[in-house]
């Protein structure tokens, strides 16, 4: 991607309620690029834009057309309501410490009644609200849900699980739900610095690995995905012991070659001779 100078770039901060991702509707809280031509990019690096981030639709209220006073004047309670009823926008809950204890929270999501893709997540106090059909937001515009979250060792395959139970009541709900693994944290993660686990290939591995059925594996835990099986050091056959147990089977075939084919030789007496002798120099007297 092209450079982009600083003099046309604003970098600011947003703490959530502001912006979605263009692809997915996910709420976004953090640092942000704001374009000369007015367009919006997640991250602070000009040179390498993140996604792009686009500002929610509010929902549509009264205004001073002829045809909002019309109905104004007919539905004067539910114009009221409408006039004072707050905007939702996206929300990410983050897992506290006590829902990692537990392994598990909930994540609250909302769609429009008349847009059954158009899901939003939002946090508990939005949900509760529009449970509870308080007059802060339009409960009648929504529909709301939640879904279980898994938190802890593994939790691809268990939230895909509980997407796809909900999908039966809110279908296209996982579309805002794309990370199965968002927010997971493993518990006693194996971790080797080196000297301990080999790739097959005799190759060392430094990282997170996991025991499956006793054998040692690369990664934090175990996923369906092909990953490496691990060698422990004590196991991993040695090249130079190779090489050197093959030159002394070698050296021992050439000695039994040799010895077999002196004792067939007619000119030489039948006594096994060693195909290597060590010879000792004699030492002089008297000196030189």
């Amino acid at each position: 991607m092209a450079y982009i100078p600083k003099s046309k770039v604003n970098i600011l901060n947003t703490p959530g309620n502001e912006f979605i991702k263009k692809f997915g509707g996910e709420g976004y809280v953090g640092k942000y690029m704001e374009l000369s031509n007015g367009k919006y990019y997640a991250g602070n690096d000009p040179s390498n834009l993140g996604e792009e981030l686009i500002i929610p639709l509010a929902p549509e209220k009264l205004n001073n057309t002829e045809d909002s006073i019309l109905y104004s004047n007919l539905r004067p309670r539910k114009a009221k309501f409408l006039s004072k009823v707050e905007s939702i926008y996206p929300s990410k809950s983050i897992p506290t410490e006590e829902d990692y204890e537990r392994g598990y929270y909930n994540r609250y999501f909302a769609r429009k009644v008349n847009e059954p893709r158009n899901y939003i997540e939002i946090d508990i106090d939005i949900f509760n609200s529009l449970v509870q059909q308080k007059n802060q937001y339009d409960f009648r515009l929504y529909e709301v849900g939640l879904v279980t979250w898994n938190l802890k060792n593994g939790i691809r395959r268990p939230n895909f699980i509980n997407l796809q139970l909900l999908e039966r009541t809110f279908p296209f709900v996982s579309l805002i739900f794309p990370k199965l693994d968002e927010f997971e944290r493993i518990d006693g993660i194996l971790t080797t610095q080196g000297g301990e686990l080999y790739y097959e290939n005799g190759k060392e591995y430094i990282g997170p690995y996991h025991l499956h059925e006793g054998k040692p594996m690369v990664g934090p835990a175990h996923i369906e995905e092909p990953h490496a099986t691990l060698v422990y050091s004590k196991d991993l056959q040695d090249p130079n012991q190779e090489l050197e147990n093959r030159l002394n089977k070698a050296q021992q075939d050439y000695n039994d070659q040799l010895t077999e084919t002196l004792l067939n030789t007619p000119s030489v007496k039948k006594t096994p001779t060693k195909a290597f002798t060590t010879y000792k120099m004699p030492t002089r007297r008297g000196g030189y």
